[in-house]
């Protein structure tokens, strides 16, 4: 019998403590950047903090986080930064907005995440950067990122927009390399709406960011309208509009409290995925040595069987929703004719079969088994 609603790919878990909080910033009147960003800013570093040294910044979003990292690294014009092929647009774009070359990688094909070893055969004396990404929750090898990096010198910008809970041998994603940064989209583990957050022990380099993620102006422009506060500003570079607000920050804070819980249901939907799906289907990395937090839950469909495609708009008329993580960057046309497709095996092998299906922590048990005992069907289980 099918569904008559429809079961997305994600949704955000909403209640009332949500909103009473968004409402309580509404009557402040004080919308903007404020108190409630730097409460929300503390409170992610007092989560992610293994040894009482990390700093934070809020921004309207992770891909203004890596841009301005970038920036203020210094990294532009001549340097060149890896990246994997298998990320969103994001994580490349902002290499070729700071005007640095792009070195575009292949990934390890149990994790889908950066493959190390392949990384180090790109690296030339212009390579500044390695930017790994945590696909779908999963932490990258950051022991040998952080091997690789020390033996050439490069620094360590990770896109961790799938990654906030996430932990790699015990420790949360954040407090491995130079810069992390964090994705709060809507669909994310933590969600504002929209929003990103840059991390890192370097406290010069956090309250850099915040000067040029508004204008480049001095730090005190954010407490003109305190009572204590002045109408003088200083411009001190030209900087951008990046800034987060209350509004979001708001959101951020009840979400932040239940984070733990969430990944938790995460994990047990992901967990009933792998014990019931049938075994034709095969299924990304996971470990008990780290804390995968389960942003997706990325099958690889038996496309001897079925086609993906096929596959996707079977399940669309049952109402179940689905998505593609990702269609790898050196296949797409801005990207196709400055990389050669045979130094992408491992990506080209495995997008025809990469496939997302929904994983949200307000997904209830007989979603989950609608959802498992179609995917069985459809495959002949």
């Amino acid at each position: 019998m099918i569904r008559k609603e429809f079961i997305p790919i994600a949704r955000p878990y909403i209640t009332e403590e949500e909103i009473n909080a968004v409402t309580e910033v509404l009557w402040s009147g004080w919308w903007t950047t404020g108190p409630k960003v730097t409460e929300f800013e503390n409170e992610v570093v007092t989560y992610l903090n293994h040894d009482d040294n990390l700093y934070a910044v809020a921004l309207n979003s992770c891909t203004a986080g890596l841009h301005l990292a970038l920036l203020t690294l210094g990294i532009g014009e001549g340097d060149e930064v890896i990246v994997p092929t298998w990320t969103f647009a994001a994580t490349a774009e902002v290499v070729e907005w700071v005007g640095a070359k792009l070195l575009l990688c292949d990934v390890e094909e149990g994790s889908l995440n950066i493959d190390v070893y392949k990384a180090e055969k790109l690296i030339t004396e212009r390579t500044k950067a390695i930017m790994p990404v945590h696909i779908a929750g999963y932490p990258c090898n950051m022991d040998a990122i952080g091997d690789l990096a020390e033996k050439y010198g490069l620094t360590v910008i990770e896109d961790a927009a799938h990654a906030m809970g996430t932990m790699y041998k015990g420790v949360k994603t954040g407090n491995f390399s130079k810069v992390t940064v964090f994705s709060f989209y809507t669909t994310k583990n933590l969600a504002t709406g929209e929003g990103g957050m840059v991390v890192s022990k370097d406290k010069e380099l956090i309250e850099r960011i915040r000067k040029l993620s508004y204008f480049g102006i001095n730090k005190e422009a954010f407490k003109r309208y305190e009572k204590m506060g002045t109408w003088f500003y200083d411009i001190e570079e030209i900087g951008y509009k990046n800034n987060f607000d209350n509004i979001h920050a708001a959101l951020g804070l009840v979400q932040l409290k239940k984070l733990d819980t969430m990944n938790k249901i995460r994990r047990k939907i992901a967990r009933r995925y792998r014990e019931m799906l049938s075994t034709k289907f095969k299924f990304t990395e996971d470990s008990q040595e780290h804390y995968h937090s389960y942003h997706l839950f990325l099958l690889r469909v038996p496309i001897d069987i079925i086609g993906r495609d096929e596959l996707i708009d079977k399940l669309k008329k049952l109402n179940i929703g689905t998505s593609v993580h990702y269609r790898p960057l050196h296949l797409h046309s801005h990207y196709r004719n400055r990389f050669s497709e045979e130094n992408f095996q491992v990506a080209n092998k495995i997008f025809p079969e990469i496939l997302s299906i929904p994983l949200f922590p307000s997904m209830h048990d007989d979603d989950v088994e609608y959802v498992i005992n179609n995917l069985n069907a459809l495959v002949g289980s």
